[in-house]
């Protein structure tokens, strides 16, 4: 018996998690099925009780860990912590959990039999929808091999600074492995993206769930909204997964894929057009990919709700250019009445603007004959970019 079930045996807390955790399993029905039997390690805790025990894991994490069903229960999340653990790492997840917000972290922690992992941690904070943070949400990716890869690559290439005047023969054989050893990494960053696009996938549907048992329509329209975005990262993380090239992305046709993945939202009106111009040659990288997908789908989504008023018609442009050497703009172009969920104060303009911040860029927002957004960003070259 571990101390969570030492300590809460027979008490109402640990009934009530338990009633909790049943409730999830009836109402959630394939959702939950899905969490319990996917490859995605994931773990649920409980932040309303001391210490926000492990109160849920699937078969996958106790694979992943060794560790039995009955010893994760209760334990605290940093159990599997150990003397190589980067603390700032542990700080950045301390944070994200007193903030509620959501964070992905890449941290070393330890199996039973102690031996190491790494692993890329997706957390985010569940609320009962009144703004009370009940339960977190954890998944795991192992990435060990990945970074075994990365860093036998490292030794190989100094390894072959030292030979090659005099080794060519050694060499080519040598620069071969490093091709292979790049094809896997590059298909362990298509299965990030695969992956990290399915745990998004099937939060979204909880949210969905979720919502749908809420009365309160304001809380139904919030339910809707963080579904929405979650469904925007699953997006970009499907298009990045399914990208020629993992590191650099093509940013004219990564636009465009996200564009028609947004018609959708229009739900066939068709007074509504959703049109994208794009400058071929413009590569961003995968890390720029991410957060310029969700300020695309930010705007668009905001354009659509709001710009055009029925019966009112019109365009929704959206253009990747480069206006001079040095510098990207991507530009969000209505011609309706206006975007109010960009206005400067409000939640999709803070949200937009924090995605912007992470790509180091600027945004202008000018009221001509409709609303144009203009997000302007350095064009770097590909190794800074990756870096």
């Amino acid at each position: 018996m571990n101390e969570f079930q030492r300590d809460l045996s027979g008490t109402p807390e640990r009934t009530l998690a338990e009633r909790h955790i049943e409730a999830i399993r009836q109402h959630g029905g394939i959702f939950v099925d899905a969490v319990r039997l996917t490859r995605m390690p994931m773990i649920v805790t409980d932040a309303t009780l001391p210490g926000n025990p492990i109160i849920f894991a699937n078969q996958a994490i106790m694979e992943l860990s060794g560790y039995s069903l009955e010893e994760l229960l209760g334990q605290d999340p940093h159990f599997m912590n150990g003397p190589e653990t980067d603390p700032a790492t542990v700080q950045e997840y301390e944070a994200a959990i007193r903030e509620s917000r959501n964070a992905t972290l890449e941290i070393l922690q330890y199996c039973k039999d102690g031996k190491p992992f790494r692993a890329m941690l997706f957390a985010a904070a569940l609320d009962d929808g009144q703004g009370t943070v009940t339960n977190h949400f954890l998944s795991y990716l192992d990435i060990t091999r990945r970074v075994e890869a990365e860093t036998a690559l490292q030794a190989l290439a100094a390894e072959l600074e030292q030979r090659v005047a005099d080794r060519t023969h050694e060499l080519e054989a040598a620069n071969a492995r490093l091709k292979a050893l790049g094809a896997e990494r590059e298909m362990l960053l298509v299965e990030v993206n695969h992956r990290a696009k399915n745990s998004l996938s099937i939060a979204g549907a909880l949210l969905n769930l979720q919502g749908r048992r809420q009365s309160d329509p304001a809380v139904k329209a919030l339910f809707a909204e963080t579904q929405e975005r979650i469904n925007a990262m699953a997006r970009a993380h499907d298009l990045l997964s399914r990208s020629e090239h993992v590191q650099q992305v093509n940013a004219g046709s990564y636009v465009a894929d996200l564009c028609a993945a947004l018609e959708a939202l229009t739900e066939g009106d068709d007074r509504i057009r959703l049109e994208a111009q794009v400058e071929e040659g413009i590569f961003v990288s995968a890390d720029r990919a991410i957060p310029l997908g969700l300020a695309l789908t930010e705007l668009v989504t905001n354009a659509v709700k709001y710009a055009f008023p029925s019966p009112r018609s019109g365009t929704i442009r959206a253009q990747v250019r480069r206006p001079h050497p040095g510098r990207i703009e991507l530009v969000i172009q209505d011609n309706g009445v206006g975007m109010a969920g960009v206005r400067e104060g409000s939640l999709g303009y803070g949200l937009v603007r924090s995605l912007v911040q992470q790509i180091a860029g600027d945004i202008d927002i000018r009221n001509d004959a409709g609303v144009t957004v203009t997000i302007s960003f350095p064009d770097l070259p590909p190794r800074e970019a990756a870096s």
